[in-house]
């Protein structure tokens, strides 16, 4: 009778191991929408790891705490100090990406993907309007504060006498809109948490027995 017992725990404990087991595993994909019309970019949970979910946060509050992602004020804000802030945007990812070492992103697709999302955000999103903008603007503006006739205007009034203001402010704040959709993006996936030891095991066992396929 005892023996019977025995092996019935035995296999009663295997089974609540197993469910558990699968109520860990999450191998489901998490998609970010990208702002600028740049189409979805997936990660598999199954991989994520702290780094990857470090550098999205850092990216974040670069862009919530500087005029990237903050709805702009047309009232106070300063065009220049906007662009600055966007050329600081440049930087600072650049920064973050490099502490992506090389030996990670081989054969890592998640680190290759938010390598890729935040490269299109700045080169297909954000690079177009400065190329278009951004030095002729900044050109205009230098010069204008030089004139004797601007001394007692404040920057928001000089900047306003810009003879393409209207346009240039409304693409400013297009692209801000677009930024901002970014950061929460960013948000949302920084917030995830790193695959568990195991998901990361059954995935490992899933993908040497694909190999035998």
């Amino acid at each position: 009778m005892f023996f019977f017992l025995s092996i019935f725990f035995a296999l009663l404990t295997v089974t609540f191991f197993i469910i558990y087991l699968f109520q860990s595993y999450k191998p489901t994909k998490l998609t970010i929408s990208a702002p600028f019309g740049l189409g979805a970019y997936e990660f598999d949970r199954a991989t994520l790891s702290e780094q990857e979910l470090n550098i999205s946060w850092k990216l974040y509050v670069q862009l919530t705490t500087r005029k990237t992602a903050i709805p702009i004020d047309e009232e106070n804000d300063v065009i220049v100090e906007v662009y600055d802030s966007w050329y600081e945007l440049f930087k600072t990812t650049r920064e973050y990406l490099i502490e992506l070492p090389a030996s990670e992103l081989e054969g890592n697709e998640n680190a290759q993907e938010i390598v890729r999302l935040s490269l299109d955000v700045l080169n297909k999103g954000l690079r177009p309007h400065l190329t278009t903008w951004q030095g002729k603007y900044r050109k205009w503006y230098d010069n204008e504060l030089k004139k004797e006739t601007n001394e007692e205007l404040s920057p928001q009034e000089v900047q306003r006498k810009y003879s393409k203001y209207p346009e240039l402010i409304g693409e400013i704040k297009d692209v801000n809109k677009e930024l901002a959709i970014y950061a929460n993006e960013l948000k949302r996936f920084s917030h995830e948490k790193p695959s568990n030891i195991t998901t990361k095991s059954i995935k490992w066992i899933r993908d040497i027995l694909d190999k035998f396929k």
